[in-house]
């Protein structure tokens, strides 16, 4: 199988140790901020798919590579975006059975 070396098309912002600041000096985008930019990203993946695959049908592009890659790029996106849904609803389930 072929490694996937850059998925910075999934990430709604880029996470490195060099550009983090404290939550003191500046306050970044609210949580729904980022879900949202998310969510947009992911539904442009998977527009961009679907126009490629209209033109494949169509006979107005023939690259078949970029047809797929556009594919694959909204499949695995969407795929990221289940999970973390997934995860943000066992969470909210763990919190909720939390006894006080």
């Amino acid at each position: 199988m072929t490694e996937v070396k850059n998925i910075s098309f999934l990430l709604p912002n880029k996470l490195s140790g060099s550009e983090s600041k404290s939550s003191s000096d500046s306050t970044g985008p609210s949580f729904s901020e980022i879900l949202k930019k998310s969510i947009e990203q992911v539904n442009d993946a998977q527009l961009q798919a679907d126009s490629a695959i209209k033109a494949a049908v169509s006979g107005q592009s023939t690259d078949i590579h970029d047809t797929m890659i556009a594919i694959q790029k909204a499949d695995v996106s969407l795929k990221l975006m289940m999970e973390v849904r997934n995860k943000l609803l066992e969470a909210y389930q763990d919190i909720m059975r939390t006894q006080v």
